[in-house]
């Protein structure tokens, strides 16, 4: 009988024991292989091609060197080390974080467990009521159970700061307090002396003529009403004195029409009365005639020159009075709006240290200059003891206002924004935009950015701004 109860015939060979258990054990492998092929091309087909470069390894020195095989830093050349797959997943809240290992956060401060650096706040929500509670997501305060609100971006090229209490010691930081204060908003503009355009004079020939004297020849001089300036010889003014000898000749009085009307046309070419009395006493016409200073004041301008031919347009001299001046004060652009014509001011002199005399504004320009972005304020000064030219400071006097206020050594300027840093305690030190608005002494007013109460650095903020952007530049 065979293995499988068949009868065997004769002449055939029993099989060796143990085939059937070989043949289901064959089958049982070309099963499980056809298994195996089946899970290998179901993988393939669903298989994630960026898995394969996700990375997987990174150097403990350099977190930024991550790799997804095992290699060595090209950096500091030590192996890399499989990474957590816990820091691979970013946590939903913190309100601390290591600047060299992000993922290393905590809701407290602290140290980073890595490299032992202390922990920065993060900048995702802030408290408006308490700014050391933050959060990386929208929440509420622990404390007053306010909305957590956006925090305020860093300004450009700036990091937040932690150092020790030595550090801050040795490179003199100081930090004062933003108070709510009485601020002096007066108005102090620059101003020059000028000679007032009021009582300005020029003088002219009446008649054309040459100047064959010259009394006053220089500018800058001061003359009086009725002084003599020169001397003119003008053959119209000479023939008409010889028709008023004539026209009294004719007539044989002096209170003849034709003696009255050569009088009166000399009287038009510019002589005096007192002139034309002396040639009816004389009875020789005078060679030249006296041009007198029509009012008192300076002498701005002169055109006269001796042995000249002039005619009566033109200006031989110009006078400017002395006594009235022009305050004209150079206001910055945008706080020229709060100064209206009669407003008072307050007047001071550089080179005059008591000086002082209360002005009024009569005129405020409508152009502004735009070299100097200022717009030009006009006051009158009645003071014969001051000179044109002079340089003043006029105050203008504005209500003082309750402002937050910091010391302007606080300001970080970079021509594109204005921050501080403000003290968070601990030495940890946040830079902070902030808006500007008027100074007053030592102090300007903060309109945006800071609330009273915070405490900002005011004493080697340069120190300060030159190690945030340092942090800045090396780990962003």
């Amino acid at each position: 009988m065979t293995e499988h109860g068949e009868p065997m015939h004769e002449g055939e060979e029993a099989p060796p024991p143990g085939v059937a258990i070989l043949a289901l054990i064959r089958w049982l492998l070309l099963a499980g292989a056809a298994a195996l092929a089946g899970v290998a091309w179901w993988s393939y087909a669903h298989a994630d091609p960026a898995a394969e470069h996700t990375p997987k390894f990174q150097c403990p020195m350099h977190p930024q060197i991550t790799s997804a095989d095992p290699s060595e830093c090209p950096i500091c050349h030590m192996n890399l080390v499989p990474i957590d797959p816990a820091r691979t997943q970013p946590p939903k809240s913190a309100g601390y974080a290591c600047p060299m290992h992000p993922d290393q956060t905590s809701e407290s401060p602290g140290s980073c467990a890595i490299c032992n650096m202390d922990l920065e706040p993060t900048r995702g929500y802030v408290c408006p009521m308490h700014p050391d509670q933050t959060s990386l997501s929208p929440g509420t305060c622990p404390i007053c159970k306010m909305d957590l609100e956006p925090a305020a971006p860093l300004p450009a090229g700036t990091a937040e700061l932690k150092l020790s209490l030595d550090r801050l010691q040795a490179i003199g930081v100081r930090t004062a307090e933003a108070r709510l204060v009485e601020l002096d908003t007066s108005l102090r503009a620059p101003a020059t002396l000028q000679l007032a355009e009021q009582g300005a004079a020029q003088v002219h020939a009446r008649a054309p003529g040459f100047i064959e004297k010259i009394a006053v020849s220089e500018t800058g001089v001061t003359v009086h009403r009725g002084q003599r300036l020169l001397d003119l010889y003008s053959p119209e003014i000479y023939q008409a004195q010889t028709e008023l000898l004539a026209a009294r000749g004719w007539s044989g009085g002096a209170g003849s029409n034709a003696l009255a009307a050569a009088r009166q046309r000399l009287e038009l070419l510019g002589m005096t009365a007192a002139a034309i009395d002396r040639v009816l006493t004389t009875g020789k016409p005078a060679r030249t005639i006296t041009l007198e200073a029509p009012a008192s004041g300076v002498v701005v301008a002169r055109t006269a020159v001796l042995g000249a031919y002039v005619t009566p347009e033109s200006a031989l001299y110009e006078l400017r009075s002395k006594s009235r001046l022009y305050v004209v004060a150079e206001v910055p652009a945008g706080r020229g709006e709060s100064i209206s014509r009669g407003d008072k001011a307050t007047l001071e002199l550089a080179a005059r240290p008591d000086y002082k005399r209360s002005i009024t504004v009569d005129l405020i320009y409508p152009e502004l200059d735009s070299a100097a972005r200022s717009s030009r304020v006009r006051l009158t000064l009645e003071d014969t003891d001051l000179r044109a030219g002079e340089y003043a400071t006029v105050i203008f006097p504005q209500p003082a206002r309750r402002v937050v206020a910091v010391p302007r050594d606080a300001l970080v300027t970079t021509g594109t924004a204005t921050y501080v840093f403000l003290d968070r305690g601990h030495g940890h030190l946040e830079p902070r935009q902030v808006t500007t608005g008027t100074t007053s002494g030592d102090h300007i007013e903060i309109l945006k950015g800071v609330e009273a109460g915070e405490r900002v650095v005011a004493g080697a903020t340069f120190l300060i701004d030159a190690e945030s952007r340092l942090r800045a530049a090396l780990f962003n």
